[in-house]
């Protein structure tokens, strides 16, 4: 087999897996992904509480998705952002009949395809466009409301989802790893901490994070990465402070898993935008920037 078909196959398969055991009695956790020598390269979740779904998962996954809602009697579904790995399913889901909801920035992003890099080709596939419906400032999920938080930072659109009354967070990409030494290269450091700095005042219990849920102790695992977060921007504008170049920054936060992952990623995903992002602010992306403008939301 050459190296090609090892790492590019021409054909992939994927996996949806749910998962009713891991977390709260009330949400089953449905992991998708896509497999490389039988395994997910990245699992993404999305979750179902009642008729209602929280993101979509990834492209591949879509109509195994569908067909589940349709089991299950999802009636509507509720996205966290705009990136291909949360709404990949959304197109399917809508074109079953279920409400797809999401803020004015999202429906923006996602009403046509946006481009997609390489390693997100590769690793989820890009999704398919769709119309959303408006989403309440507080939404029915499942049997229960949900307070929608503006959780910018990863992406711009993100939001989250709180629902006061059972501890619950439903967080998007806010949290993914407490100890982050990488960013995407338009990610923005000072709004992901705003971020941190709300979720971690909230009463979380039960953290459903789309890579990463945490089913007991939320709230002192957004702690722990707020933490974190603040130790990181210290170090980087002390060590800045002192005359110590940007890349020589970048080095000493970085490791061999984060070099695997720049070098994966082209240099999208790296210890270098972390520095840049901190000093410097965001690079953003210019479709979704001229998506959001031509929308009025620039």
């Amino acid at each position: 087999m050459s190296l090609r078909r090892h790492f590019i196959p021409w054909h992939f398969r994927h996996r949806l897996e749910v998962d009713e055991r891991s977390g709260p009695a009330e949400v089953a956790t449905i992991w998708t992904g896509r497999l490389r020598n039988g395994r997910p390269m990245v699992p993404v979740a999305c979750f179902l509480v009642g008729d209602t779904l929280v993101d979509s998962g990834i492209p591949g996954c879509a109509g195994r998705l569908a067909r589940l809602a349709g089991e299950r009697g999802v009636r509507r579904a509720l996205l966290t952002h705009h990136h291909e790995d949360h709404v990949g399913g959304a197109a399917a889901l809508a074109a079953s009949g279920v409400a797809v909801h999401a803020s004015p920035a999202t429906r923006a992003l996602v009403r046509r395809p946006l481009p997609v890099r390489l390693y997100q080709r590769l690793l989820w596939g890009p999704a398919a466009a769709v119309e959303c419906a408006p989403l309440p400032a507080r939404v029915a999920l499942g049997p229960y409301e949900a307070e929608v938080i503006a959780a910018p930072g990863h992406a711009v659109d993100q939001v989250a989802f709180h629902v006061r009354e059972r501890g619950w967070l439903f967080s998007g990409d806010a949290y993914v790893v407490e100890r982050v030494r990488v960013l995407r290269g338009d990610e923005d450091f000072a709004a992901a901490l705003a971020t941190l700095e709300r979720l971690a005042a909230l009463e979380v219990e039960t953290l459903f994070c789309a890579h990463r849920p945490v089913y007991a102790n939320g709230g002192a695992a957004l702690a722990r990465k707020l933490e974190h977060l603040r130790r990181i921007e210290s170090e980087v504008r002390e060590l800045a402070g002192h005359g110590m170049s940007r890349a020589a920054i970048a080095r000493r936060l970085g490791n061999r898993a984060t070099r695997g992952v720049e070098l994966f990623s082209l240099g999208d995903v790296s210890s270098r935008n972390l520095v840049r992002s901190i000093l410097d602010g965001p690079r953003p992306r210019r479709e979704v920037a001229e998506r959001l403008a031509a929308a009025g939301l620039g």
